[in-house]
């Protein structure tokens, strides 16, 4: 199988570009590079540099070739700052969505997965939200984010939109704002403080990108269409979060306290029941055994 995957020089497009050369695709990756990076890449990727909001850009980079599926993780992804650049975020997520389904289409892609977020477009979820949960998101990255899915469902594809939980694991980046472990991860790793924002009590859905790779995966090669949220249906506070790191890796060189961000989320924790019920996914990796894998990756854990 041929799959274009955008944003594939990043995190999670790495990873999943990782996956899909070692069971035989043929990868390309559409990536500008403004947060990914060509280190993560294996050279057996055919990486094309190009921006997915400009649609004559994105077009002469993929030129002709067929291809059979894409995979669309290619965002802006910074909640603070979609509430000071609407029109960079709206530019990128909505109408690059719109470029990637018009150019793959062209290129005969029958299969679309979007990457979409489960942490940023329920708004505040006392209880773990499931996919039938009405949309409340309380930024402009997720209200984008809900008009790209649109965008995706209305498609001629067959089309998996993906909202997942708070990601984390190896090669997450340290400057952007959902990769709070990560964060706390480089400071242990250079004994600099942790910074904590308002009391700790912010709880989130951490799911290992082990597993996320594996719904991808599972999603290009079978039949499944619509929405599904991927997490593990637990909310964990950062509080509960400095706990267990402390419990592999020592006590924290120390904490700073920061006042509360505007537009965070308190509580955001999705329900994955109907992957696991539709045989599309489960998660396997329980929070304390995916920090753990993380930490010996990123070389803080060193025995």
């Amino acid at each position: 199988m041929r799959v274009v995957v955008t944003g594939g020089a990043g995190f999670l497009g790495s990873h999943i570009v990782d996956a899909l050369l070692a069971q035989g695709d043929d990868v390309v990756v559409v990536d500008d590079l403004s947060t990914g990076d060509r280190a993560n890449l294996d050279p057996r990727a055919d990486l094309r540099i190009a921006d997915i909001s400009d649609l004559s850009a994105l077009q002469r980079e993929l030129g002709t070739h067929r291809v059979d599926a894409v995979v669309h993780c290619a965002a802006k992804t910074k909640v603070v700052e979609s509430m000071a650049k609407p029109e960079l975020y709206e530019r990128v997520i909505v109408g690059g969505t719109r470029n990637v389904l018009e150019t793959t289409r062209r290129l005969g892609a029958r299969v679309v997965v979007n990457i979409s977020t489960g942490g940023a477009i329920y708004g505040e979820t006392p209880v773990c939200a499931d996919e039938n949960v009405p949309v409340d998101p309380q930024s402009n990255y997720g209200r984008f984010k809900a008009a790209a899915e649109k965008l995706v469902e209305s498609s001629d594809l067959r089309a998996v939109t993906l909202r997942l939980a708070n990601i984390y694991g190896p090669r997450q980046r340290t400057d952007l704002e959902g990769g709070v472990i990560a964060i706390f991860l480089g400071c242990w790793k250079r004994g600099e403080p942790l910074t904590m924002f308002g009391d700790g009590s912010y709880e989130r859905d951490y799911v290992y990108i082990a597993d996320v790779v594996e719904a991808v995966t599972t999603a290009l090669g079978g039949t499944h269409a619509g929405t599904f949220n991927i997490g593990t249906g637990i909310a964990t506070s950062v509080k509960q979060l400095l706990s267990s790191l402390s419990a592999i890796l020592g006590p924290p060189p120390s904490i700073r306290a920061a006042p509360a961000r505007p537009a965070e989320v308190l509580r955001a924790c999705v329900n994955p029941t109907k992957a696991a019920r539709e045989g599309l996914w489960h998660p396997k990796t329980a929070l304390l055994e995916g920090l753990r894998l993380t930490a010996a990756a990123e070389g803080v854990l060193l025995s």
